[in-house]
């Protein structure tokens, strides 16, 4: 069944790049070994795949220079030359999803026109072969973040990936996520900080008064599409 393309995102490392339009996902190829001889049946050559070619991925979106975790880190990736962890993750009702490594081989803004939004464009140059998955992870049973007066919204759920824990007061929180048969990752503001143990509190997060605190938790169970959740912690006495 056809599937709409809204709620897509690509991630580099654990995290989401923002306001992107267009992805153009890995079109692999493979060259050819002529292995055509004179006695080939029918007078038509013959050929065997040679190397393959994990291609590239395009990126299309308007150019937000805040986001310094998503887009910047594209910039910085290209500056670097680094090469870097890649997943594009389809709605989560189709339950698929690309990973790989690449490195970014373009990177510029677009569209400074006087009736247009000014836009960005990224490629990234595929290292090695992409990994498709095609099952849905069963993702988290239960998120929840301790912390004086903090209160997580919306209420959690399954098919919730977006959340706050706002109004805390206290120097500190821990978030608790529980998914059976998960390898459960919590990174705060992209950077990555622990394993979690389902159904059992993280170590101490410090917060600074009016200062969010981004944090990511990757859920990942083996052969299945990743789920990731983010939770934007905030103190606010």
């Amino acid at each position: 069944m056809a599937q709409r393309a809204m709620g897509t995102i690509i991630k580099i490392g654990a995290n989401s790049i923002a306001e992107v339009t267009s992805i153009t996902p890995p079109e692999m190829t493979a060259d050819t070994i002529d292995t055509t001889t004179l006695s080939s049946p029918g007078g038509y050559k013959e050929s065997i795949p040679g190397f393959k070619d994990g291609g590239e991925i395009g990126i299309v979106g308007f150019f937000n220079p805040s986001d310094t975790l998503g887009q910047i880190a594209l910039y910085n990736a290209f500056n670097n030359g680094t090469v870097d962890s890649y997943t594009i993750i389809f709605p989560a009702a189709l339950g698929a999803s690309w990973t790989c490594t690449g490195g970014v081989t373009g990177f510029k803004t677009t569209g400074v026109e006087v009736d247009g939004a000014i836009g960005f464009e990224a490629t990234i140059k595929i290292a090695g072969a992409p990994s498709m998955a095609t099952t849905a992870s069963a993702g988290l049973s239960a998120l929840s973040l301790t912390g004086t007066g903090g209160a997580l919204s919306p209420a959690f759920a399954n098919t919730n990936y977006s959340y706050s824990f706002s109004g805390v007061s206290a120097t500190s929180a821990t978030v608790t996520a529980t998914a059976a048969a998960h390898t459960l990752k919590l990174y705060i503001d992209g950077v990555y900080s622990q394993d979690l143990v389902s159904a059992s509190p993280s170590a101490s997060i410090p917060l600074t008064l009016n200062v969010g605190k981004k944090l990511t938790i990757l859920a990942n169970e083996t052969g299945k599409t990743q789920k990731v959740y983010e939770v934007v912690v905030v103190k606010t006495t």
